[in-house]
């Protein structure tokens, strides 16, 4: 077996499933991994996949031979050696070196010998371990040189510079030479440097002090004149011979800027939300107005809305006609926000115009979607229930599009009916006059009322946990018994969140039949 830190990969290329059987029962005894391929096409392939370390490759082979499969592989860039061995039957000179030609480093002529195999393989191995142990050697130099992007400048106890570091050359544009030998003062500010020539002569002297292990702000200086702000720390650096100090120097020039940029960009930030906030509040206000200033509270209704953002998506309106009929209407509109509250804000005059005139159910559903149409970008809709309650004659319109179902419920809280979508959202598609129409239905019991909620309610869970649903509501209200229903609702649906938010608005709007 190999003593090899890691496993080594050997892509085995052969037409002759005897011969692949063969080699991976050699490689196996040796400790390698292996991959086969049955022809120099597969192997290109599997070469570019696998990335093996060995590759073993007949010469012979359909689909493509040895050879093709050699001079694609070696085509191909790579930072790193695979050798390749030859292994065929062909005994020719001319094809051992052709085949070398192509890229291979090595050969072995079948039938194959385990000695001879397994010594080549070996002293592959060996090859390859050193490459590996040599580019994991670069790899951690290049890491510690990468890494070190302070300057750093070593001088003597009387504060003469010794050396610099590439970074510390780069920091103050000079060779080291042009430093050699000069008091580490002089890479310091003129107005500054008399002060700091004595804080550093005491410090070096004592081993102690301001600039011993601490890092200072200083303005330093360039010989070319150029001033910068500099961080500096200096330590001891103990030597047998004298006593030698060093210096880590960063220019702190670009990061002063951000800092500046960022108060500046801070103080501008505070502005922005201040009118943002300002503007937000103003526009809660014209919306809330505007749907407030429609109509009063209107007997027999209940309504709520939780936004999940300042502005809610959901518009929720109810409101008598002249002659007592009671109109209700459900919106929600697509997204969150103020762009959904924009959304839905259309349907707020056209409801209240065909509430005043009495307008059919079909004219406003049909008004409400062109407008909707001419208004929404794609992608955007609302979703509408409509209902007209006509309580002496027991009469009741409804239309709804892309709701959740609209429920009857009898004074016990019990659900009598069920009422479902049929037509998809305002503002999608032009609607025929036949599907504006309402669906007409009739009640006989007193104490009934209709709930219509947005899919927000339905949808309403803890992370992780389950939706609020139908079923929640039903359970609500079947246990309110004497309680306003809409007052339980609230509760359950604030109960089932534990203290989380909703993940879209919730609407609830409840209708007296009576």
């Amino acid at each position: 077996m190999l003593a090899q830190h890691k496993t080594f990969k050997v892509l085995v290329a052969d037409d002759a499933q005897s011969n692949r059987a063969v080699l991976r029962a050699y490689l196996g005894r040796l400790g390698f991994e292996t991959v086969l391929a049955e022809n120099g096409a597969q192997a290109v392939a599997l070469f570019e996949r696998s990335k093996p370390d060995i590759l073993i490759i007949d010469l012979m082979m359909p689909v493509m031979d040895g050879f093709e499969a050699m001079r694609q592989i070696r085509s191909q860039p790579s930072e790193r050696w695979v050798p390749i061995i030859i292994i065929s039957a062909m005994d020719a000179e001319g094809d051992f070196v052709r085949g070398l030609e192509c890229g291979a480093d090595d050969y072995l002529a079948k039938p194959v010998s385990y000695q001879l195999f397994a010594a080549k393989m070996r002293n592959m191995a060996r090859a390859l371990d050193f490459q590996r142990t040599h580019e994991e050697a670069l790899k951690r130099e290049r890491t510690i040189a990468d890494a070190v992007i302070d300057g750093i400048i070593s001088f003597d106890a009387s504060g003469n510079i010794r050396d610099l570091n590439r970074a510390a050359r780069q920091i103050f544009k000079v060779s080291a030479e042009q430093l050699s030998g000069r008091h580490f003062a002089s890479l310091i500010a003129e107005e500054v440097r008399p002060a700091f020539a004595l804080a550093l002569a005491r410090s070096l002297e004592h081993g102690a002090g301001e600039f011993i292990g601490r890092v200072a702000e200083i303005t330093a200086c360039t010989p070319d004149g150029r001033r910068f702000p500099m961080e500096l720390t200096i330590s001891p650096l103990p030597t047998a011979e004298r006593r030698l100090f060093i210096g880590v120097v960063r220019d702190i020039s670009e990061r002063k800027r951000v800092e500046l940029q960022l108060a500046e960009d801070a103080t501008r930030l505070r502005q922005y939300h201040d009118e943002a906030e300002a503007e937000a509040e103003l526009a809660q206000q014209i919306l809330e107005r505007h749907i407030a200033s429609q109509g009063q509270q209107t007997h027999g209704v209940r309504q709520c809305v939780w936004p999940t953002a300042r502005f809610s998506g959901d518009i929720v309106l109810a409101a008598r006609g002249p002659s007592g009929k009671l109109y209700g209407l459900l919106a929600d509109a697509t997204g969150h926000g103020l762009a959904a509250a924009l959304s839905g804000l259309s349907v707020v005059n056209q409801f209240h115009q065909a509430v005043t005139n009495e307008h059919p159910v079909a004219r406003l559903v049909c008004a409400m979607n062109e407008s909707l149409r001419a208004l929404l970008p794609p992608g955007r809709f609302v979703s509408t229930a409509i209902v007209c309650i006509d309580s002496p004659a027991r009469s009741l319109q409804i239309w709804l599009g892309g709701v959740p179902d609209v429920l009857r419920i009898d004074a016990q809280g019990r659900l009598m009916q069920s009422f479902s979508s049929q037509h998809l959202p305002l503002g999608i598609i032009e609607m025929e006059a036949a599907e504006c129409e309402p669906e007409t239905y009739t009640w006989q019991d007193e104490g009934e009322c209709l709930l219509l909620c947005s899919d927000g309610v339905l949808e309403a869970a803890v992370p992780g946990g389950e939706e609020f649903g139908q079923a929640g509501v039903l359970k609500a209200l079947a246990g309110a018994g004497e309680q306003d229903a809409l007052e339980v609702l609230n509760t359950a649906l604030s109960e089932h969140l534990q203290g989380h938010s909703a993940h879209d608005d919730v609407s609830f709007l409840l209708l007296d039949l009576a």
